[in-house]
């Protein structure tokens, strides 16, 4: 059975995120049914990372398997013309039987857009929170996430027993008149753990709570209430991989 690779670029706003589920659109579920319509079999779609509802996606990556030789060029054309133009798939090649879009991935990389003033263009993928706020000290408090740590308290758990450690590998945010981009790229991210980063940053950033929140909230000492980042700003724009380019 061969296996087959892709990255896939998708509009999260109308999806109720990455993974399959009964009765509502997907990203998986389209593109298993433009797969199956295309190869007249049915097609499991394996992706890098399980995005939420209202995440968008830039580079995410996934891969499923076959039976037959696939012509990939007249394969990726059927699927970009059967998927809505909210998907879009790109790269699709045949890949080694032992890669693995999630378990062979070395590291993912998010951004997530803050809007400091409202966008016409760009307002269904970025977070205009309507609040001044100071990009430096937001600089300061995303630092504190650099390196291996237990992000449970930056996640919202899903009881899965898997672990809740994570090594961060870079954390930046960049700024221009219109946004402030937070650039976050770890061996691995837990379920809504990037939102809560930047809207803890945020907090800090607007004043509302120190510098250390940070190093606070993974310590475990904090009780107090703080932001979460709105899904619509957060993309997932790459996952690398040692024999992967696109």
């Amino acid at each position: 059975m061969g296996r087959y690779r892709f990255a896939v670029e998708y509009l999260g706003t109308s999806f109720a995120g990455w993974q399959a589920q009964p009765g509502q659109a997907t990203v998986q579920s389209e593109l298993e049914h433009a797969l199956g319509v295309c190869l007249r079999v049915p097609a499991q779609v394996v992706g890098a990372g399980r995005t939420d509802a209202g995440v968008h996606g830039s580079g995410q990556v996934a891969h499923f398997e076959c039976d037959a030789e696939l012509d990939v060029r007249r394969v990726q054309g059927s699927v970009n013309a059967l998927t809505p133009d909210t998907v879009f798939i790109r790269r699709l090649e045949a890949c080694p039987s032992d890669f693995h879009a999630r378990y062979s991935a070395l590291s993912r990389l998010y951004r997530y857009r803050i809007a400091l003033r409202p966008s016409a263009l760009l307002g269904r993928v970025s977070w205009h929170p309507g609040l001044p706020l100071d990009p430096d000290r937001f600089r300061r408090a995303l630092a504190d996430v650099v390196g291996k740590y237990d992000f449970m308290n930056f996640s919202v758990p899903r009881e899965d027993g898997k672990s809740t450690w994570c090594e961060v590998l870079r954390a930046d945010a960049e700024t221009d008149e219109a946004f402030l981009t937070v650039t976050l790229e770890a061996n691995r991210f837990l379920h809504k753990m990037v939102r809560s980063v930047v809207g803890a940053c945020f907090d800090v950033a607007r004043g509302a709570h120190p510098v250390g929140l940070i190093k606070e909230i993974l310590a475990g000492g904090f009780r107090g209430e703080r932001t979460w980042a709105p899904a619509h700003g957060l993309c997932l724009e790459r996952v690398k991989y040692s024999d992967y380019e696109y």
